[in-house]
């Protein structure tokens, strides 16, 4: 009877052990993709920003958290916050229908306009807009 016991047992600590090894490996090898995609965007929205010269558009997006950011940045000069909101709401509408997503982003903070003087000494405005896509 003590041998069935300890027999018992032991396949149980065996097969404890080795669901707990598949875990750690399962733990040390993640398949989730936590990097964050940038992508350079071509100014093909010229239409929504008329007098703003030499934009520069980009959008960063992290698939795990479903997070957007898009950044306008021209010179200060020509820059219209009304225009760089049309733009990037045009930027993320196309951005939802290539990746097929059905409801409208919630926004995750306060969009931020921020000015400052590049490396060559032109004053330069930036536009930021930080959204999220609900993934379920």
């Amino acid at each position: 009877m003590k041998r069935v016991i300890a027999f018992c047992v032991i396949a149980i600590i065996a097969v404890g052990s080795i669901f707990a090894q598949t875990s750690t490996q399962e733990a040390a090898n993640p398949t989730v993709d936590i990097s964050t995609l940038v992508r350079q965007i071509e100014d093909e929205y010229a239409v929504f920003h008329p007098t703003a010269k030499n934009v520069d558009l980009d959008l960063e997006y992290t698939p795990l958290t479903g997070e957007v950011i898009v950044n306008y940045t021209c010179m200060a000069a020509s820059f219209d916050q009304g225009e760089a909101m049309n733009t990037i709401d045009a930027i993320l509408e196309n951005f939802s229908t290539e990746n097929q997503f059905t409801r409208k982003p919630s926004f995750v903070r306060k969009d931020r306009t921020r000015y400052y003087k590049d490396e060559r000494g032109l004053r330069m405005a930036s536009y930021r807009r930080c959204v999220r896509y609900d993934l379920r």
